[in-house]
This record gives C-alpha cells, sequence and structure tokens, in this order.
C-alpha cells in the first residue's frame, strides 16, 4: 500500500511496541526520541516513503514537537529522512546509485573482516557460529531471525576484536534494513549459512569470500526489486518521486533472473 500521510501512530503495533522498548535508560529526552524513531526507520515499523508527521510522533511518543524535529534533522544528515518544503518529513527511498554503492562498501569491508576473524578463529567461536549458522538457516522470518542474523554475523566478524568494523558494516545494513525486514532472501537462492561455516572449518579463505560475494549480489539484487516496488506505489500519490521510480526499475534485475 502507498504510505500514507494521516497514519494514527498513537495505534500502531508495531510503533507503539518501539517506543515502550526504548522509553527509558536514557540521559535526555533528545536522545530517546532519536533511538526510538532510528529504530522504527530501520527494523521497518515506518516503511520507505511513510510521512513522519512531527505532532503525531510527539503525541505517540509523548513528548514535545522540538526533540522530534531535532531528531528527524539529524536523521536527515544520516541519510534515513528527507525534509519536503511545506510537507513534512518522509522515511527516504534509496536511489539505485546508492543501493549499488552501500553493497560495494559491504562487500570490501565484509571481506575484510571475514580474513581478519578466519586469521584468529578459535574452536568456541567456530562452534558458536555454527549453533548460529543452523539456527539462521532454519528460522522463519520475523523479528527473532533478525536478532540471530545481527548474532551470527558478530560472531563471524569477530566484533569483540573488530569493534569499529562491525559497526561499520550494521550501519551500512541499516541504511537498508528497512527493506529487508520480512523478505527472506534464502528464499531465492541456496546461500545456507551453514555452508559459509564449513568454508571457515576448512580455512578455505577463497571458498568462504566467494561465498560473500555471491551472497552479497543477491541480496543487492533483492534490494533493487523491493526498491523498485516501494517507489512505483509512492510515485502513485507523489509525482515526486515518478523519476527515481523510473531509474530504480532500469536497475532492477529482470524477473526470474539469479
Amino acid at each position: 500500500m502507498p504510505p500514507k500521510k494521516g497514519r494514527n501512530l498513537s495505534d500502531d503495533k508495531r510503533f507503539v511496541k518501539v517506543v515502550d522498548q526504548l522509553a527509558g535508560g536514557y540521559k535526555t529526552i533528545g536522545q530517546m526520541v532519536y533511538a526510538v524513531l532510528h529504530e522504527a526507520i530501520t527494523n521497518g515499523a515506518f516503511a520507505p516513503g511513510d510521512w513522519l508527521r512531527q505532532e503525531s510522533l510527539a503525541e505517540a511518543i509523548g513528548v514535545s514537537r522540538i526533540p522530534v524535529r531535532s531528531a528527524l534533522l539529524q536523521l536527515e544528515s544520516e541519510g534515513l529522512v528527507t525534509f519536503h518544503p511545506h510537507r513534512g518529513a518522509r522515511v527516504r527511498t534509496l536511489s539505485a546509485a546508492q543501493i549499488d554503492e552501500i553493497y560495494r562498501l559491504r562487500e570490501l569491508l565484509e571481506s575484510h573482516a571475514l580474513r581478519l576473524s578466519m586469521a584468529r578463529m578459535t574452536p568456541d567461536r567456530l562452534e558458536r557460529i555454527s549453533e548460529l549458522a543452523n539456527k539462521l538457516d532454519a528460522e522463519p522470518e520475523g523479528s527473532e531471525f533478525l536478532d540471530t542474523r545481527v548474532t551470527f554475523y558478530r560472531e563471524m566478524y569477530d566484533a569483540t576484536n573488530n569493534p569499529l568494523l562491525v559497526e561499520l558494516i550494521e550501519e551500512l545494513r541499516g541504511h537498508v534494513g528497512r527493506y529487508l525486514l520480512g523478505f527472506r532472501f534464502d528464499k531465492h537462492h541456496h546461500h545456507r549459512h551453514a555452508t559459509l561455516v564449513d568454508h571457515i572449518r576448512t580455512g578455505d579463505l577463497t571458498a568462504a569470500e566467494s561465498w560473500l560475494r555471491s551472497h552479497l549480489q543477491e541480496v543487492r539484487e533483492g534490494i533493487l526489486e523491493l526498491a523498485t516496488k516501494e517507489a512505483d506505489e509512492v510515485a502513485e500519490v507523489d509525482p515526486d518521486v515518478a523519476e527515481m521510480a523510473a531509474k530504480l526499475r532500469s536497475k532492477a534485475p529482470a524477473a526470474g533472473s539469479s
């Protein structure tokens, strides 16, 4: 469905759940509001193209409009939100060029993280990664699947010894996270995470990197398909994004391609 500007956030169960989870533990109201909106965007509670009305957000979170506007401005600087003159803020729809750049950077960083991790692999960590991979491959989509995926990659990329590197990878993944929610790419290909672990177990860096590159390429193609669909839906009610939708269609893989 195309995004609606008059969405009642106080009755939106997904957004209310985010607010409830993040309402405490922050030093300032501004930090809390930013955390709520960032989480709601990256976990899919707000879809690409959704309007973010300051009045509705403030009422649903239980704050004034001032920290809401400050949070939206910060999210705009991070590329997650765009402001439209006299119309308000909207969750950003990624362009084909932006999606391509994200996945080029992810391939570079994640290949580097994989090499570092394999060089320092221990039997205990390998066992944890194997257990998480099996769980990830068997898990149905949903919040538990997403949590397992985060834990798996943090273990695989050795976040304890590479905290900044893993943080950068997760930040890039966060930019497309709203497209990933609820879409299982392993339904469309045979890149089981257990296969990657098998390559790591045998110390086959070439095969492990090949798995990773192929996996990221197919995820990229899936993201382009989803972004095209979202842009087309928004374009039906907003001609401002019609050109972006056309560009995305020209980049998306043809139906039936692998």
